[in-house]
């Protein structure tokens, strides 16, 4: 079976974003999603994001359920955006924390294998506390959804993703062993190695490839991502890994989209 998945945010132009409405568009609705990857990215495996997600009612969920089954598609995870680990604020946390925690049912619902839940904030542009007092809120976190994870059983998933605690691969890898690596794996971004410190770039990709669950292969779709995809794709190959590399496209460029995803389909089974 080929192992290459198409993750929602590749379309993040034409679908919506209830999370941050000024990233989404309004063309489709994420229950169209599968059917545009069989259709015409030819993949029936797909990888999903909350902030792509208008309700998490029970009458939503199957809407989606019964729309991945028209399709004959399989989720292999789902990126969770809403809330973090490290957070401070007591009565933020717990309202975050509940709202995590449901995804597990869904993702379980669903399909998914896994949900990918930040240890902070992803935005460029966010307030960070890089303090060894938010490593340990985060593993504190990550431990308590770890619960929910093995009761469900769907794995938790951490991306290196963002400005914040991230950056730092060991921080990444201190978390994986804290918290079990048995429930806890790595959601390596390819695309977002950019964010280590150049001289780590590789290393880091290695470390977290120890315990990765699925890579996003995120780059820009054409000659210039393949160059910039192959070294890291190289590293993972030499772990080891068998899992699904998922299909990213970065927001910012002036393709299609749509073809995008196709050409970046081409350089990732080129390099696999």
């Amino acid at each position: 079976m080929e192992k290459i998945c198409v993750n929602s945010f590749s379309l993040s132009r034409e679908l919506p974003n209830y999370l941050f409405p000024q990233y989404g568009g309004d063309k489709i609705t994420i229950l169209e999603f599968p059917k545009i990857c069989v259709e015409e990215i030819g993949l029936n495996n797909i990888e999903l994001c909350q902030m792509q997600f208008p309700s998490v009612e029970m009458d939503f969920i199957e809407k989606m359920k019964e729309s991945l089954k028209d399709s004959n598609v399989n989720v292999t995870n789902i990126c969770v955006d809403i809330g973090t680990t490290s957070e401070p604020n007591p009565e933020k946390r717990k309202e975050e924390f509940e709202i995590i925690k449901r995804w597990f049912s869904i993702a379980k619902y669903l399909g998914s294998p896994s949900i990918r839940v930040n240890p902070d904030s992803p935005l460029p542009r966010a307030k960070i506390d890089s303090t060894e007092d938010a490593l340990q809120r985060a593993i504190y976190g990550y431990k308590e959804l770890a619960v929910i994870a093995r009761e469900i059983g769907v794995k938790l998933l951490i991306e290196n993703h963002g400005p914040g605690m991230t950056t730092n691969p060991d921080n990444i890898i201190k978390i994986i062993e804290e918290v079990g690596p048995d429930i806890m794996k790595t959601l390596p971004d390819l695309g977002n190695a950019i964010l280590f410190p150049a001289e780590i770039r590789e290393e880091g990709i290695r470390k977290m490839s120890k315990y990765a669950s699925i890579i996003h292969a995120k780059t820009v779709p054409n000659e210039v991502g393949e160059k910039f995809l192959k070294p890291f794709m190289d590293i993972v190959k030499k772990t080891g890994f068998d899992g699904f590399y998922s299909l990213e496209l970065p927001p910012m460029g002036k393709y299609d989209q749509r073809e995008g995803i196709r050409n970046l389909l081409a350089i990732v089974r080129s390099l696999i």
